[in-house]
């Protein structure tokens, strides 16, 4: 695999985000605590695994999680030998992370390695052929689609979270669509159809783009393209039932009976319908800001080769396609934004290389290239300010670990409920139980709870007050408030308001505040000081016993 100082500048800006947002939520909870369970219990004790306590509607597939947890061995065993021993084990989680983020970054430099080496070989190949008028120059074509990549806040923000769509889909689907731009079509059927089978079934949709428009442009015959695509699900089938079942303990194949569940059974609709061009008028816009990849594809469809072609045309069939089940959600299409971005990297490439420079609008037209990636990239950097304070269970947990250790407090219990257990909480932030003896209640039962209560030494709760909490004589108070955690909630915009509207102010007046008078840095600290609300959300209670109480 080539290798370019951009392609490591890729890798960083995950990193990056992956350490500004460390914790995760409910939709990547199932990823992350089998990852857990299966570094600390091995796959041959499942006796203890969060799974068989907390099952959900429906089975989801560990074939993700266990080569997720394989990968991280040996970073884990090197990071051992540094580290001895720790509090918690949220950093084992951010190394989990990591590679989750490393396979998806790989994936990305892998699909620019092959939309370049396609752009290369067409040149070659005119080149010889003697069709110099004909030859056009796209060597920065993967700068552009790394650039792209770089500055979409959704492609790098997820790229490490363990959402089933980003554990070993999205690279998958990447690798599928770079074998299909280096004329790979039955290898890419059968690829994407392993994929979708075992671990997102909506990547049957790409799949069968792939297979559609490569019989088409008659790259490959009906004949086969059925015959691969049936031997990547049969595979893949095989691969699900055997590792699945093992760890369910019962005969199953998770994407079909999630299929049979949510798309069948309509359950899926019960947490929002939309009408049918929602990805085109809503989803699209809100990852393409500003949206100059979207205006390129036009133009990168006119000049693209017949590979790209295939590829763009399969990724548009899987939206369209998608667009008919009432419930969306943007991570149903991820697998085909990196399209888009090739099709918009090739359009950029284009007009960068090729443009003859004759008239003021035409350094126009090629100055909003550049200028286009910094603005995404600095909205980018905002989204993630904002949604790194959105895991206030993650944080509530850490505030409640360190309360424990710096008061050596031993051998108690803390019940956590739902909402912080939705926003952060995962087995990797419990504290080590051999040291400290702390036990993390988490039952959803009522009755069940009713009857734990009186044992809980600790809640991590919602209730705002004591007096709301559940089981409690109202008229006494058993719990004492020992801290709370905030979450962003809005924005007021009341500062930037009366900073604006000055009397006696204009527009230059006002860059010479902000660049000479408060300087950018200051002016963006007391932006976001004055702009941005957090509000408590999660209250953490100790329970007062019968000694505190006389004292």
């Amino acid at each position: 695999m080539r290798w370019s100082v951009l392609d490591t500048v890729l890798l960083t800006v995950i990193s990056f985000h992956l350490i500004q947002a460390p914790f995760t939520k409910v939709e990547e909870s199932f990823n992350i605590q089998a990852i857990h369970d299966i570094l600390t219990y091995s796959v041959f004790d499942i006796s203890q695994y969060d799974h068989l306590k907390f099952p959900g509607v429906v089975p989801r597939t560990f074939v993700g999680a266990v080569i997720i947890a394989m990968l991280s061995r040996p970073y884990l065993y090197l990071s051992s030998l540094i580290q001895t021993s720790r509090p918690t084990s949220i950093d084992v989680q951010l190394v989990v992370r990591g590679i989750v983020g490393l396979t998806n970054g790989l994936s990305f430099i892998y699909l620019k390695n092959c939309l370049q080496d396609m752009f290369d070989e067409i040149t070659e190949k005119k080149k010889e052929e003697n069709e110099d008028k004909d030859i056009y120059i796209y060597d920065s074509v993967g700068t552009w689609f790394l650039l792209f990549l770089i500055g979409s806040f959704h492609l790098m923000f997820y790229s490490t979270r363990t959402l089933p769509n980003f554990v070993m889909t999205l690279p998958l689907t990447n690798v599928a669509l770079g074998w299909v731009l280096l004329g790979r079509y039955n290898a890419a059927i059968f690829l994407s159809a392993l994929v979708a089978i075992v671990f997102r079934l909506e990547v049957s949709a790409l799949s069968a783009g792939i297979a559609l428009f490569s019989v088409i442009f008659k790259k490959i015959s009906l004949f086969d393209a059925i015959k691969f695509g049936i031997f990547g699900l049969g595979l893949g089938s095989a691969i699900s039932i055997t590792v699945d079942s093992y760890f369910w303990q019962e005969w199953c194949l998770p994407e079909v009976d999630g299929f049979l569940f949510n798309v069948v059974a309509g359950y899926a609709s019960k947490w929002g319908v939309e009408p049918v061009t929602a990805y085109f008028t809503h989803y699209l816009r809100m990852m393409f800001m500003p949206p100059t990849v979207l205006l390129l594809n036009y133009f990168g469809y006119k000049l693209a080769p017949a590979k790209l072609k295939i590829v763009s045309l399969a990724s548009l069939f899987h939206i369209i396609v998608l667009s008919f089940q009432p419930h969306k959600e943007w991570r149903f299409i991820i697998y085909a934004v990196p399209s888009i971005m090739l099709l918009g990297a090739t359009g950029a490439a284009h007009l960068w290389e090729n443009m003859k420079v004759k008239k003021i609008t035409n350094v126009l037209c090629l100055a909003i290239l550049p200028l286009s990636i910094m603005t995404s990239f600095f909205i980018s950097m905002a989204f993630l300010y904002i949604s790194r304070m959105n895991y206030p269970g993650g944080e509530a947990l850490t505030s409640f670990n360190d309360m424990i250790v710096e008061k050596n407090i031993t051998n108690a219990t803390v019940h956590v409920s739902i909402p912080p257990c939705m926003t952060g909480v995962t087995l990797f932030g419990e504290l080590n139980h051999d040291v400290y003896g702390i036990n993390y209640d988490k039952t959803e039962n009522t009755t069940l709870l009713q009857e734990m209560w009186p044992s809980f030494d600790f809640l991590i709760t919602h209730e705002p007050t004591a007096s709301q909490l559940p089981f409690e004589n109202k008229t006494t108070n058993h719990w004492e408030l020992v801290n709370t955690t905030k979450m962003f909630t809005g924005f007021d915009p009341t500062y930037i308001k009366n900073f604006v509207f000055q009397e006696r102010v204009n527009v230059l007046s006002l860059l010479k505040q902000i660049i000479f008078d408060k300087t950018p840095t200051v002016f963006l600290k007391e932006l976001t000081a004055n702009s941005i609300v957090k509000s408590d959300v999660f209250f953490t209670y100790k329970r007062i016993k019968q000694d505190e109480k006389t004292d």
